[in-house]
């Protein structure tokens, strides 16, 4: 059975997860209709019942038109303006939102669209029988923005004239409007297929920075970094191992996934008396996995004037390796004594920058 496209699972969650989080925090959306197959209609109320905006959800028509028209029925009778917005465009903009209620206050109907890049032609049956000027060609995407009178009044004349309506801005041209176009983002395309998913996000990377540092604890306690016990005293204070390379570590995969510090995973743990820093990790590791991105490199640069980190790196290599699944060619380390000129450089602590570059797992 073909999974409907909005349903199309992307960081953990159906797709169209993605394009509702942006429409719930636009200013200017006051109520959002959902049409939904009936198979979705459960697990749809579950995953939007946070939602405030959400108004109702919709079973589907047989075709798009018919399910439009469901929905339309569902908006608020004081609805000026009706935007239209498909599951299967992920990745819509707040500006291009705007841009198209802002075109439609004034036009009446809007909507955003990529221009032809390729030759057009017009075909019947397998034959070429016109070469169409691209330049007057644009795709349509959406969102798309129209008042609702002009799409009632389009709904009647298709109805009347047996049009087949393909998009909803054709409403508001039976009506006699002329549109505006808006060129839509780079990355707001229809999505058709989780191959269409994959192949649009296959060259994104993401890039994170963390850094976190710690004071040698007062009292007798391991040194561990990354993983590593580099002795058996001269441990960093904190209430984990104060492994701060993890740390780092962990702070720079949150941030490059958009979380937060490493604080988010280690306290509530800390509290269960889980003090390990690896445990951290593996929490960072899990939300990794579920943004659909993995670790393509790593850079590490620490100071400190105590120990001497060179002769360790190649432990410290090996552990990370083995923790993030990665070969040990895919981490880099370096590390600088600070010449006394910081509390790292006058051996009172380590201090750790942590650069991760992710690339989409495809």
């Amino acid at each position: 059975m073909i999974e409907p496209k909005g349903f199309i699972e992307f960081k953990g969650e159906p797709l169209f997860m993605s394009s509702l989080k942006i429409l719930q925090d636009h200013e200017k959306i006051k109520e959002i209709v959902l049409v939904v197959p009936s198979s979705k209609i459960k697990i749809t109320r579950k995953l939007t019942s946070a939602f405030k905006k959400v108004k109702a959800i919709v079973k589907g028509g047989e075709s798009r038109f018919a399910s439009f028209k469901l929905g339309l029925r569902k908006t608020s009778p004081k609805a000026n303006l009706v935007l239209v917005h498909n599951a299967a465009n992920p990745f819509v903009t707040n500006k291009e939102i705007s841009n198209c209620f802002q075109s439609a206050q004034k036009f009446q109907a809007a909507a955003v669209g990529v221009p032809a890049s390729s030759t057009v032609k017009k075909v019947r049956g397998k034959k070429i029988t016109a070469t169409l000027d691209r330049k007057n060609i644009w795709l349509m995407e959406t969102p798309q923005v129209v008042e609702k009178d002009i799409l009632v009044e389009g709904i009647s004349l298709a109805e009347k004239s047996n049009v087949d309506v393909t998009d909803d801005i054709q409403l508001a041209e039976l009506a006699g409007i002329c549109p505006r176009i808006i060129k839509a983002s780079e990355k707001n395309r229809k999505i058709t297929r989780k191959s269409d998913l994959e192949k649009f996000l296959r060259q994104e990377v993401k890039i994170g920075f963390g850094q976190d540092s710690h004071r040698f604890a007062k009292s007798k306690k391991p040194l561990l970094l990354g993983g590593v016990q580099i002795s058996t005293k001269n441990g960093l204070e904190g209430n984990s191992d104060g492994d701060v390379i993890l740390h780092a570590l962990v702070n720079a995969i949150s941030s490059a996934i958009g979380g937060g510090s490493v604080s988010n995973y280690a306290d509530k743990l800390c509290r269960k008396g889980i003090k390990d820093s690896k445990v951290y990790l593996k929490e960072a590791l899990k939300k990794l996995k579920i943004s659909g991105f993995e670790i393509g490199n790593i850079s590490l640069a620490c100071e400190a004037s105590t120990p001497k980190l060179e002769k360790q790196f190649s432990k410290i290599k090996t552990s990370l390796a083995k923790l993030l699944s990665i070969s040990v060619e895919q981490i880099g380390i370096t590390a600088t004594s600070g010449e006394k000129l910081t509390a790292w450089g006058r051996g009172e602590g380590i201090q750790v920058f942590c650069v991760v570059l992710l690339k989409f797992r495809g």
